[in-house]
């Protein structure tokens, strides 16, 4: 009896290591989204305690959502390696259940009544615009986005001025149209809110463009500090001179004030957070003992969309102690401190002992495709029937012959001479003449 060796199963896929630069700079961000929120400056001196909370100011979140294109360069890799299109087609309906989740979250936050602006909802809509763009290369993405900063951002300024008065939030929030046009779910992520998606498409196609880039690679690392210093003066320098020699709607339009979604503050913006994202690179990556000490930074950029959420949360529960008082006149830097330290004691704690982030599993469940059940393994595993030969049996003839049957497949009969010499091999017709009988 013949055995059969089962084959050996694959080999589970090893996970690539996290780029620890990527995430330590997205730690960075949201460090820098609770200075924005819950900062006390109470000096303006720059190498003063306080005096550099200024830089966090409207750079954290643009810092964010451009290593949130980065994450989806992350996420996509598969497909944009091999081009196939199953895997695109893939990759594009988790990227809409993700796009619906959190804007779902976002509701869910914002419901909580903070004064912050909360970004998930233009998270949300900026994954969806993005989608278009996910099989460009690098070059293709800077150069959209080019257009983007060139376009988008004084198209969506000009329009709210048509519509609404003024161009930033915080003059037509006190406007019954504005007060709509801040609630109307996905117009204000889109158009009228603090993160409007159609502008801030470019930080995400930078970041998506980044993230097509090998990033392990120091010379990568030190063009991205040097590129993004560049930029960024490029947008800084020429908008605060336009800021100083303009007034009323151009100056809306040139400023360079946090928030003000122009084209030279936010191509200041996204320069300032390629070279933040370079300097973690390179310091995360050449410098052991940094990576180490700044471990609690990254594991909190690791899981931003549990503490993005959970700090919310955290204002919210403030509010009720202090009141919006605790934001908008923050009477002290302790509960800034606080937060900071929590957070990054709870990340730091989860990433050791549980790994990924308690809402990015959630998220990660749920927009995972469903698993198609695997073929049966060939050749079959298992005991085989055994042949006549292996029993120690004749084979039994097949198909049985009977002695009787007529054989198969009929042969032609021949016919028989008659007494007046050899037949007609055909049958005589109706019409046929016989001839006569002989008597």
């Amino acid at each position: 009896m013949s055995t059969m060796t089962a084959a050996a199963p694959n080999p589970p896929k090893q996970k690539k290591a996290r780029i620890v630069g990527v995430d330590t700079a997205r730690g960075l961000a949201i460090i820098g989204m609770f200075i924005a929120h819950l900062g006390l400056e109470r000096s303006t001196e720059l190498f003063s305690t306080t005096g550099w909370f200024w830089i966090a100011d409207g750079r954290s979140s643009a810092l964010f959502a451009t290593l949130a294109g980065a994450g989806l360069a992350f996420m996509t890799k598969r497909a944009y390696a091999s081009g196939e299109v199953a895997e695109y087609a893939t990759q594009r309906s988790r990227l809409l259940k993700r796009s619906a989740i959190l804007l779902v979250f976002g509701w869910l936050l914002t419901a909580l009544l903070t004064p912050v602006a909360v970004i998930l909802g233009a998270y949300a809509l900026l994954f969806v615009l993005a989608i278009p763009f996910l099989r460009m290369r690098p070059t293709a993405l800077l150069a959209s986005a080019g257009v983007v900063a060139l376009v988008m951002p004084t198209l969506v300024l000009i329009s709210r001025y048509a519509l609404l008065g003024a161009t930033s939030p915080h003059e037509y929030a006190y406007e019954s149209a504005g007060q709509i046009a801040l609630v109307i779910p996905v117009v204000a992520d889109l158009w009228s809110g603090y993160y409007p998606a159609l502008s801030w498409l470019l930080y995400i196609l930078v970041g998506l463009a980044i993230g097509r880039m090998p990033l392990r690679r120091w010379t990568t690392q030190i063009g991205l500090l040097l590129g993004g210093a560049f930029v960024a003066a490029a947008g800084y320098l020429p908008g605060l001179a336009l800021e100083r020699s303009t007034t009323g709607l151009v100056q809306d339009l040139v400023t360079i004030e946090p928030h003000a979604d122009t084209s030279f503050e936010m191509l200041g913006n996204v320069g300032v957070a390629v070279a933040v994202l370079g300097l973690c690179l390179l310091l995360t990556t050449a410098i052991t003992p940094i990576r180490i000490a700044l471990t609690p930074v990254s594991a909190m950029g690791a899981m931003s969309l549990t503490v993005y959420s959970a700090h919310i949360v955290v204002i919210r529960i403030l509010m009720l102690v202090w009141g919006a008082d605790v934001v908008f006149n923050p009477a002290s830097n302790w509960p800034l401190i606080w937060l900071t330290v929590g957070a990054m004691a709870f990340a730091t704690i989860w990433q050791l002992t549980l790994g990924q982030g308690p809402l990015e599993r959630l998220l990660q469940r749920m927009i995972r495709p469903r698993q198609r059940p695997a073929p049966p393994p060939w050749p079959p595993q298992g005991p085989q029937p055994q042949t006549w030969a292996q029993q120690g049996q004749q084979p039994h003839p097949w198909p049985a012959q009977d002695q009787h049957a007529a054989p198969w497949p009929p042969q032609p009969q021949q016919p028989t001479p008659g007494p007046y010499g050899p037949p007609n091999p055909q049958p005589p017709g109706p019409y046929q003449q016989q001839p006569p009988p002989r008597l």
